[in-house]
Parts: structure tokens; sequence; C-alpha cells
């Protein structure tokens, strides 16, 4: 819980209270204070009093529902006027509590407020579940209802998130998720990617400049922070910003303004901030590439996004929403989406049905019409490549030669899958991690055959 109010007196009595009844509560000494702690840290409840140095007590209100709409507010006021009360109450607030503070009253409504929010923010997950997840992510494995269920407690808030995840795996289409079902979502989404933009022009990227800032300055120019105004900034790959642009960025999130390069008057943009890397960050601060100041000032909540390889068999779902209308894919070339490990992820797997359907000359996508690199893949399975052999050779005919193979030598997909399962845990000894990459499939998705197949779960014992 946070409580917002100038007087000590109040807070510390809010504190003794709420905390005997096991309740967290943080203090913020003004609205700005409060707006910052917002973008810091998720509360189930706002204590605030209606006066505060730097703004009123409503003002605040309006801000904070706008940004955090489901999360409740108790105001805190000496003046116990109907006509305050009702203002209070027309301005969105949950409750209100009169001074000086009933401590038995306190306790009593801060715990129904925060009963009501997690109630809601369950209310809220249950219905995007029932939605399928978010707008734009094609998921339906248990780590991605996992992040989902992460990016539930985030999505209608201003906290500052940090995505982790290999390049491919889809930050940005998070990152425009959270943004959508946040209370920013009437505002721009603005995103910059700090790996492409040139070192002597990333200060003029992210901050703008005026106009004879430098040679070619001819005119002011507007720069992301300040685009950002209103809505969120994604700040994508920044591992790759050099130091001394850190410390220009940390000053600017810390102090909520900043000057254009050249210019002397501050600009004060008000912008949720997302961040977003390939790399681990910790490695990157004890490497003395990265300041560590500014990894805890982003690092507020961190989201981990799965590799495809880890996401059971989304990799076919995905490669069927990409698919264009009018193609289907083939028993081999769904076999191949199955078990190629995608190291480039969803990006690489969306470049492969591009290619797959222009090569592909009917109405099927074959494993032929996937680029070599991975229909060639060891762990692409044996009828795949089969497959690729056989239509190799029978390229410019509209029959396969694998048609004409004895049928009495076919094996069944599950067959061959069983086999693979079963020589890839033998040839690691059991270690069902070596199995797993060695297949390309994550552990879930292993467990899952072993069970479906009956194949018995190497003991407690093995390296897994």
């Amino acid at each position: 819980m946070l409580a917002v109010d100038d007087d000590p007196s109040i807070c510390d009595l809010a504190e003794a209270c709420l905390t005997a009844d096991d309740l967290t509560v943080k203090v913020a000494k003004d609205g700005r204070a409060c707006l910052d702690s917002l973008a810091r840290f998720l509360p189930d409840c706002v204590l605030l009093d209606l006066n505060l140095p730097d703004t009123t007590g409503l003002a605040l209100l309006a801000s904070i529902n706008e940004r955090h709409p489901r999360l409740p507010v108790i105001m805190l006021t000496a003046d116990i006027a109907v006509d305050t009360v009702v203002a209070a109450m027309q301005a969105g607030a949950w409750d209100y509590l009169p001074k000086p503070l009933d401590c038995t009253k306190l306790k009593a409504t801060v715990r129904n407020a925060v009963t009501q929010h997690r109630l809601a923010m369950r209310v809220s997950q249950l219905e995007r579940e029932a939605q399928g997840g978010y707008g734009g992510i094609v998921a339906a494995s248990e780590s991605m209802k996992t992040l989902f269920r992460q990016m539930d407690r985030v999505s209608a808030s201003d906290v500052t998130v940090l995505l982790h995840g290999e390049s491919g795996t889809g930050k940005e289409l998070v990152a425009r998720a959270l943004h959508q079902a946040s209370g920013r979502s009437r505002g721009p989404f603005v995103e910059i990617n700090c790996a492409a933009i040139p070192e002597s022009l990333a200060a003029s990227e992210l901050f703008g400049h005026e106009r004879g800032a430098f040679t070619g300055a001819d005119q002011r120019r507007i720069g992301r922070l300040e685009q950002a105004n209103g809505g969120t900034l994604l700040l994508d790959e920044i591992a790759e910003l050099d130091l001394s642009l850190q410390a220009k960025l940390l000053r600017a999130l810390q102090e909520r303004r900043f000057q254009r390069v050249g210019g002397n008057h501050d600009v004060t943009p008000d912008f949720r901030l997302i961040a977003a890397t390939h790399r681990q960050l910790e490695d990157e601060v004890a490497g003395g590439r990265f300041r560590e100041d500014l990894f805890f000032r982003i690092a507020v909540f961190e989201l981990e996004l799965p590799a495809l390889r880890e996401r059971d068999d989304d990799a076919l779902l995905l490669a069927e929403h990409f698919l264009p209308d009018g193609l289907r894919l083939a028993a081999e070339a769904r076999q191949v989406f199955l078990t190629y490990p995608w190291p480039g992820n969803v990006r690489e797997l969306q470049n492969a049905i591009e290619h797959a359907s222009v090569v592909a000359t009917s109405g099927t996508v074959r494993a032929a019409d996937l680029p070599r690199r991975i229909r060639s893949h060891p762990s692409v399975q044996p009828d795949a490549h089969a497959s690729v052999a056989a239509e190799g050779e029978a390229a410019g005919t509209e029959t396969a030669a694998a048609h004409d193979l004895d049928p009495t030598t076919l094996r069944t997909l599950e067959e061959l899958e069983r086999a693979a399962i079963r020589a890839a845990i033998a040839r690691t000894d059991g270690n069902l991690s070596e199995a797993c990459r060695m297949l390309g499939i994550g552990r879930t998705t292993l467990y899952r055959k072993l069970e479906r197949y009956g194949i018995e779960r190497p003991g407690a014992g093995d390296a897994a």
C-alpha cells in the first residue's frame, strides 16, 4: 500500500496500523513522489491526502485513475464537509477517511479496498484468458500462459518494465500489448532501437535538439522521450547505449526532465518506460558495460520471454497463423516446424513461412519448400529428410518420388517420433536437458510425449 501525505505523523500512524495487519506500507510526501513510486512498484491501494505541497489531492487522483484505472484510492481529509466528500467520490475515490485517523476504521477500509483490487485483477485475468491471450500474440503453451499472468499484473499500471528475451521472441509485441492494456492506450506508443542509432546522433534521437545545436541542425527536432508524452516509450536493446548516454538517460528518468541538445529550457514529458534487451544486464553491469544505477532504475518489474523452442507446440500454431489463405502445411512440413529448434525464434519462423509461400508450386507447403538451413538441420525428423530428397529427385513433376515408395517400408510419424525420443535419451544417458537440445523441443513437450508414448522417464538420479 502507498500512503501519500506530507504530514509525517499521518504516515507513521498508517504504517503502524497497517503493518500490524500484515500490509507493506510505502510513503510518498507529495504528488511527484507518488507518481514516481507508482512507476516503481505495484500497490493494492493508495491513501491520498486531499492537500499536498505540489498539487491537490483531486488533481493527483485524476492522474492515478487515468494511469491505474483499477487501483483503489482512499482520500484522507480533515474537511468532512459534504461538498468535499462528494467531489472526491465523483472524481473516482474508492472511499474517504476523516482526520484524525481511527486505526480500526483505517484497517477495515484498506482491507476491503485491497480485497476489491485483487478480485478485479483476477477478473481481468479470467477475461483475458477467455479471449485467448493478448491481442496480436499467438500462443497456447504453458510458458506463454505464465508470461500472460505476469503481464496481467503490470498491464493496467504505470510501473516500469524490463523485457528479457532472445532476438525474435516478440519483445516489441509484448510492449505494445502492455501499452494497449494500460491507461495510456490513447496516448502514443514510441519505440526506438538503441542498437540502430549512430553514436553521434543518439543524444539527439532520445532528447531532441534545438536549431543550430550542431552542423546540419537547421531546425528544432523533438526527441523520442518527448514524442512519448502521455503514452509509452519502448527503449529496445537498451544495453547497446554507450555509458555516457546511459548517464544522461538515468538523469532524465530520475528528474523527469531534460534539455534538448543545444537547449537551455527544461522539457518534462510524462511517459511510461518499457526497456528491452536480449543481453543479461547483470553480466553487462559486472563487465562495466552498463550502469548499475540505471539497471536498478529500469528493472522494476522484469518479464522473461521464452524462446520458441521452449513453447511446446506454439511453432506449429504460429506457422498456421502466418500461412497465407489458400495454403496448407503437408504432414512432413508440420513435423519440421515441431522439431526444428528455431534459434531465430518467431522472426525466423515467419521468414520461413514467407519463403515457403513463394516457393510452393501448389496449395501445399512441403518440407522441400522450406529454407535449406531448416529442412537439413540434424534435429529435423528423418521422414522430412526423406521427403525433401524424394521431391528433389522429382523436381518439375507433380508426383513426388516419395509416393512411389513401397508402403510396407513406411512408418507413421508417431513411430518415428517415439524412436527419435528413445534414441535421444539413450545417446544422452538419460540427461533430459541434453535430449531436449538434441531434439529441439522444450522440457514440457518432452514430458508430455514421454507420457503419450509410454516411455519411462529416467530415474531421479539422472543428470537432467
